[in-house]
């Protein structure tokens, strides 16, 4: 199990706006000024009012040019850089959706706030977004979960 768990630093950026999501010119936009800054995409959420991207630490560094962009080329808009965060990626896991349950209850129950989820069920990967501090925590009770023989 050791080497399907792989911790990956991040921060998030929310782009806010009134149906953001029902705009399918913007989100068109917001991806290619992505693609044109040359910034790579981790993970990302969307709400009817914003969508979050969850990028690496790395490319912290791109950001400034990205909201700059965006700002120019989208309007009434709010962009925010949110804090560091951790994404755990569980991979090749035979994840049921019980399983993944499993682990979101018991990561909740344990006090882990979750930024972020996402499975990918072509690469069976579930993606999991939590704060720094409590990624080896959670890493461990994935662990337990997933190695333990719990069958769900």
């Amino acid at each position: 199990m050791k080497n399907r768990i792989q911790k990956i630093t991040a921060f998030r950026i929310t782009i806010e706006r009134r149906k953001l999501a029902r705009d399918k010119k913007s989100i068109q936009i917001i991806f290619e000024v992505l693609e044109e800054c040359k910034i790579p995409c981790e993970c990302m959420a969307i709400n009817i009012d914003w969508l979050a991207i969850v990028i690496r630490k790395s490319e912290r560094g791109k950001a400034s040019r990205f909201i700059e962009l965006l700002e120019e080329r989208l309007s009434q808009i709010d962009i925010s850089i949110e804090g560091d965060i951790v994404l755990l990626y569980l991979e090749n896991g035979k994840m049921t959706s019980r399983r993944i349950g499993m682990i979101i209850s018991s990561l909740s129950i344990q006090g882990i706030d979750i930024v972020m989820q996402r499975y990918l069920t072509c690469e069976d990967r579930l993606v999991i977004g939590i704060a720094p501090e409590d990624a080896d925590q959670s890493i461990g009770i994935i662990r337990e979960i997933v190695d333990g023989g719990y069958h769900t």
